[in-house]
């Protein structure tokens, strides 16, 4: 019984979160701390009342874990109204120097339901870094040489973790409610309506007749699932189930198989125009328009999947594949013609408004929600599904956005401390004399720090601590801001095929019968190149879309060549099998190609102009 009420509730607010974020996006009628106050509020709630997803066997524990959830719940919904209702009163001087009670109760209160609500959604890994900062910001005069400083009072503590928005309602929990919230609700309607079939489908039309052509409608339709999903994982359940059985069925293996999958997927949280939650967050962050965040992505975006794309290709060659049979293919004109006028137009129309017209990102997204219904209520059998699943639409939409909800949340009390005890301003020379002032080792110990934290981390997650904690370090080093942040953006989203934990792999194991390290084994082979892509960001801000056109151009074209070259070496496979050192050098040539001295690029042409020629003379068959 209790379960079932539970439920019903947590679903119940899940509805009213999303129609409040629909509104507000429409109208805006609260301030911004209000605002984030509702959000948080709701967003806590849903958490307490779904998590854990597995309770007690025990009638009377599993019980008691629900109760425990409602009453924190309602704690969470106390708190938060606390602040929507009386903020203006509560950011008054006097009050703010010296809090009441009540804020003091309501303040620690709040932050332990955030840091216990975060474990729930994310794991431990994020809370355990908020209360260690939060420890050092209270405790700082015990701490030794550079890292002592006078320490917060618990007052000032209180009154900027709950009253300001320097804390919980921080701007980065903005960003998920002003945000990323009605992109979530966009790929909600798009999926429940059909378009992640849709755009598989048509991929299958266009590239299923190629040879190994499964694995290249993979990478189409993962690159755009995956953008809108922002998650590898469920980017790879989501498309997997489909391509990777149609993978091995034209000679591919397993392991190969589940690896194309996984790497395509986990590109999806790069790939322009929506890259997950982390480009809306990362705006926020450098102090740019999310229009230029993915410009500045569009290009490493474009190499990664090159890249994946070139290595499938090679390796269909090498075994011989074919492609699908044209009788088994869907016909591409018969579903642009049924279906692209539905699914199609709010993609381009986002971006027209988000690039030309230059709207908010939110006021963008949501003409869009409005357009794909519009188009949408034309069909019969999409009116029905909407007829039949908006209250679902309005649930998943919540529910998907937790993990945002509580990363923003967290991170908030991870800044604030960083702030109020100075650390922000010594971690980034901590950071610089660990790599001894070179940019190349710092970046090193950058990405290490990267893959680690994305392994226990959601990509926003991962990304919102490592913008805070190490971004600014490469920033001192002379990166480019958004290139810092993309880098370990890019990092900590490769950490989904990156061994031991692979994530991605992890999810593509059960799909393709087989092991998830020979999977991840596989996938990070094929990810190689863009590994040395992403290095290239502090060297060659072309890459990024800073510089001259023709510089860009010439930068571009150059690591499309690397690129093609790296693959070639790690594939062992051209028009004949390549030996060792052929493959050694074939790497090496495409690495010189990428980097950026004009001697090195040179020599690379000149080494990859050499191995092609002497390819080009050998015709041996496999």
């Amino acid at each position: 019984m209790i379960e079932k009420i539970s439920d019903r509730v947590a679903g119940l607010l899940a509805a009213a979160l999303t129609i409040f974020q629909i509104y507000t996006a429409l109208y805006m009628p609260l301030p911004g701390m209000a605002q984030r106050a509702v959000h948080l509020g709701l967003g806590l709630a849903i958490v307490y009342l779904y998590y854990p997803k597995k309770r007690p066997e025990k009638l009377v524990m599993k019980n008691l874990s629900y109760i425990f959830g409602i009453f924190c719940a309602l704690l969470a919904l106390t708190a938060c109204l606390n602040v929507a209702l009386n903020w203006g009163v509560m950011a008054k001087p006097m009050r703010l120097a010296i809090p009441w009670k009540s804020d003091k109760i309501f303040g620690v209160l709040l932050a332990i339901l955030v840091l216990l609500g975060t474990k729930k959604v994310t794991g431990w890994a994020m809370p355990l870094i908020a209360m260690v900062f939060l420890c050092y910001a209270y405790f700082g005069s015990y701490m030794p040489g550079m890292f002592k400083h006078a320490g917060v009072k618990f007052g000032n503590l209180i009154s900027m973790t709950y009253m300001c928005t320097e804390g919980i309602f921080s701007s980065i929990l903005g960003v998920s409610t002003d945000q990323v919230f009605i992109f979530l609700l966009f790929g909600q309607l798009l999926e429940t309506l059909g378009g992640s079939e849709f755009f598989l489908e048509w991929a299958n039309s266009g590239f299923g007749k190629l040879r190994g052509g499964p694995a290249k409608v993979s990478i189409f339709g993962s690159a755009l699932f995956g953008s809108i999903s922002g998650s590898a994982v469920a980017n790879v359940v989501g498309t997997g189930t489909i391509t990777i059985p149609l993978m091995k069925k034209v000679g591919y293996d397993s392991a190969y198989a589940g690896a194309v999958e996984s790497v395509a997927s986990t590109g999806g949280l790069i790939m322009p125009p929506v890259m997950g939650a982390a480009a809306f967050i990362m705006a926020d962050i450098v102090g740019i328009t999310y229009w230029q965040v993915c410009l500045a992505a569009l290009i490493p975006a474009i190499l990664y999947y090159l890249a994946l794309f070139v290595t499938v290709d090679l390796r269909a060659r090498a075994l011989n594949l074919r492609g699908i049979p044209k009788d088994q293919l869907p016909d591409g004109k018969k579903l642009l013609k049924e279906y692209g006028y539905i699914y199609l137009p709010p993609l381009l129309v986002l971006i027209f408004v988000l690039g030309v017209l230059q709207y908010p990102a939110y006021r963008a997204c949501i003409y869009c929600c409005i357009l794909l219904l519009a188009l949408a209520c034309t069909k019969k059998k999409l009116r029905g599904v909407l007829k039949k699943e908006w209250y679902h639409i309005l649930v998943k939409t919540a529910k998907s956005s937790m993990t945002v909800i509580m990363a923003c949340a967290c991170a908030g009390l991870i800044l604030m401390s960083l702030q109020t005890s100075g650390l922000i301003l010594k971690l980034s020379n901590i950071l610089i004399a660990m790599a001894d002032g070179r940019l190349w080792l710092l970046m090193i110990l950058v990405m290490i720090g990267s893959l680690i934290m994305g392994m226990g981390l959601p990509a926003s997650a991962c990304y919102i601590i490592l913008a805070i904690l190490a971004a600014p370090s490469l920033v001192a080093l002379g990166v480019p801001t958004i290139g810092a942040h993309l880098f370990v953006l890019y990092f900590g989203a490769m950490s989904a095929i990156t061994p031991p934990v692979a994530m991605a792999a992890f999810a593509a194991a059960p799909i393709a019968e087989e092991g998830a390290g020979k999977i991840g084994m596989t996938a990070f082979k094929m990810a190689l190149p863009a590994f040395l892509i992403a290095f290239c960001f502090g060297f060659q801000p072309e890459l990024l879309m800073i510089g001259s056109w023709y510089s860009i151009v010439f930068v571009f074209v150059n690591c499309v060549l690397g690129v093609a070259g790296m693959s070639i070496g790690i594939q062992g496979y051209i028009n004949h099998k390549v030996n060792i050192p052929e493959r050694i050098l074939w790497v090496v040539g495409g690495i010189l190609l990428i980097l950026p001295q004009i001697a090195l690029t040179i020599a690379g042409y000149v080494l990859v102009v050499i191995l092609y020629i002497s390819a080009k003379k050998r015709v041996v068959t496999i």
